[in-house]
């Protein structure tokens, strides 16, 4: 309003320099505009006064014509906004029916969130009611979509690594983590699955070449793969090679492999599996000479001797220590 005041009051001295100069003088002044055959004459005053009305119709325009952008501008808005807390709800209503169980609620809402901005966690709500209503192609759609998204990435290869690995897929499952990035792999559900994948798998070298570095993730799960990873390879030595064959392997591994509880809980078994009960006792009695060892101690009730006096032995030697 300052500024139309302001331009207003400048046009009003133009024209009053305009009108009085020829007063003063005392001639009126004329002025002859030609354009092509059209001839215009007039006073300067008249001309003063066109000029002013022009100016003050364009200061009008103009400001209806800003005005009337502002009001578009800000309708527009509106109703944008209008939008995105309409898909705002609808998301966390989706979540909230996931949780109540209400599947088909939980669809009907996420769907009417994709268009919003979620980082793919919509998604992701998709396929876990897809996957409760039994719509395996649906959850998977959804899942690749979310994977499409780096902070939604993990949860959606992670979920489909799982289903792989339901469906009896190892392979597919690592395909699935193996998508993921560096810093992914790495995160602990991640590296708990491709131990599983590989494990299933039969991967046993390259899961025994792993498995140190996931050492801390695993936690009390470290010394089950490990003797899981030692049960494999001794197991397809026996099935393949023979009792004989087991032996030599177990002699050949290094020191350290044949050191660790896990390794040797596992050649027991495979001893005991193939009928080799004598060197069986022979074994767990030797590695369990300073005391009894809790993944060793249940194969002895495994022997079957014409004799286990020595077994019988070390036990009562152990009771009385107690």
């Amino acid at each position: 309003m300052k500024k139309l005041i302001y331009i207003l009051v400048i046009v009003a001295i133009c024209l009053v320099a305009m009108i009085a100069a020829p007063s003063l003088v005392g001639d009126k002044g004329y002025v002859m505009i030609q354009m092509g055959n059209l001839v215009v004459e007039t006073s300067v005053v008249a001309l003063g006064i066109m000029v002013f009305i022009g100016l003050v119709g364009w200061i009008i325009i103009s400001t209806l014509l800003s005005r009337t952008w502002r009001l578009t501008k800000l309708s527009g808005n509106w109703f944008g906004n209008r939008s995105r807390r309409k898909t705002q709800k609808a998301f966390y209503r989706s979540i909230q029916a996931l949780a109540e169980g209400d599947w088909d609620a939980a669809t009907k809402a996420a769907d009417q969130a994709e268009n919003g901005e979620f980082d793919g966690v919509n998604y992701l709500v998709s396929a876990q009611a897809a996957v409760a209503r039994g719509r395996k192609d649906t959850a998977e759609r959804k899942l690749n979509e979310a994977a499409d998204y780096e902070s939604s990435a993990l949860a959606a290869r992670v979920t489909l690594a799982r289903m792989a690995l339901a469906e009896g897929q190892p392979g597919d499952a690592l395909k699935e983590l193996a998508q993921l990035s560096d810093k992914q792999q790495a995160a602990a559900p991640a590296i708990k699955l491709k131990v599983q994948a590989l494990a299933e798998s039969n991967q046993w070298a390259q899961l025994e070449e792993e498995l140190g570095n996931y050492k801390k993730v695993l936690g009390d799960d470290y010394a089950k793969w490990s003797k899981q990873i030692a049960k494999g390879r001794l197991a397809e030595v026996a099935s393949k090679q023979g009792a004989i064959a087991l032996k030599s392997f177990w002699d050949n591994l290094p020191r350290k492999q044949r050191n660790d509880i896990g390794y040797q809980a596992a050649y027991a078994e495979q001893l005991l599996a193939q009928g080799m009960h004598q060197e069986a006792q022979t074994v767990l009695l030797d590695w369990q000479k300073r005391g009894p060892q809790p993944q060793l101690l249940p194969l002895l009730k495994d022997l079957q001797l014409p004799n286990p006096a020595p077994a019988v032995k070390a036990l009562e030697k152990w009771i009385k220590a107690d």
